[in-house]
């Protein structure tokens, strides 16, 4: 009987034993599922995120107002943001029978495959002013065009052509405006300045007076002789007294101005008084031998205007 008893206790504990085994190698199991279930939850996860981030880059080319769009590395178009499609007049249904040349004009593709296509496939990336073809109208569309390549995760391979180019159409119809109005503001300013060195001014309905300070060169020797022929024909003026007190130099050029303007001056009918001639001025006038005949030359401004008083109406 003891023995008996001894050898059902042993039985009892190898099973107990193997029966814990067992059970360990289960907890075993369940932990490694537990780890793969954890690991494809994690997976799960990751895929989720890269979805969640593909929808959010998608939103933003997709609500972009530039041009996005994306090519093969043959040249066929694959991706258009809607702005760009509005850009360059491309419908949808469209989109799959484009190609890259399509976006250009006939002499600008030269260009565009031998510089820029080259220089972004070596380089990964070309960014410069351009210009897209309107596919609907032909017109001419301005671009900061960036070119450059997307490439394979991981080994760097060249899969696409992408660009994303902004519409330069306004900032260059503002430069326009802006070069426009600068041209204008200083022709006012060169007008203002004209009328400022060459003032004319009404002393009788009959009679007119310029006076002359400063320096006078071929150009405002030319707004002088402009200045009067143009007050003479509008105010049917009958004396016209110059004044060059204040001129600061008198040389060849200037005596010659001074006997061109008298001389069209007669041509409108009227007399031409020259005042002002200090005897520095009249010595350089002899030396030049200067023609005077058909000038009234008179010291004073003073002088030059109580003679214009006395001519007859």
């Amino acid at each position: 009987m003891g023995t008996g008893g001894q050898l059902d206790a042993g039985f009892e504990g190898g099973e107990v034993r193997a029966l814990r085994e067992r059970a360990l190698r289960l907890e075993q199991e369940l932990a490694e599922h537990r780890r793969e279930l954890e690991r494809l939850h994690e997976r799960e996860a990751r895929l989720d995120r890269v979805e969640e981030e593909r929808e959010r880059l998608a939103a933003v080319a997709e609500n972009s107002s530039d041009f996005i769009g994306i090519a093969s590395m043959t040249g066929e178009a694959q991706y258009m943001n809607e702005a760009g499609m509005q850009l360059v007049g491309i419908e949808p249904g469209e989109l799959s029978r484009v190609t890259i040349a399509a976006f250009f004009f006939p002499e600008d593709l030269k260009y565009a495959t031998e510089h820029i296509l080259p220089h972004t496939v070596k380089h990964g990336r070309w960014v410069g002013e351009f210009r897209f073809r309107h596919f609907k109208t032909g017109a001419a569309i301005p671009v900061l065009y960036n070119s450059f390549v997307i490439k394979e995760r991981g080994t760097g391979k060249p899969t696409a052509l992408a660009t994303v180019s902004v519409d330069l159409t306004e900032r260059k119809r503002a430069e326009e405006e802006r070069v426009r109005l600068k041209d204008e503001m200083i022709q006012v300013q060169a007008a203002t300045l004209r009328e400022l060195s060459t003032p004319l001014l009404r002393i009788s309905d009959r009679a007119l007076i310029m006076p002359l300070i400063g320096a006078i060169d071929p150009g405002r020797a030319a707004s002088v002789l402009e200045r009067l022929l143009e007050g003479v024909s509008a105010e049917q003026a009958k004396v016209v007294i110059l004044d060059i007190t204040g001129v600061s130099n008198v040389d060849t050029r200037v005596a010659d101005a001074l006997v061109q303007t008298a001389r069209a001056v007669r041509l409108l009918g009227a007399q031409m008084v020259l005042t002002g001639i200090r005897p520095e001025v009249a010595q350089v006038l002899v030396a030049l031998g200067v023609d005077l005949r058909g000038i009234v030359t008179l010291g004073s401004l003073q002088s030059g205007i109580a003679f214009a008083m006395q001519q007859p109406r």
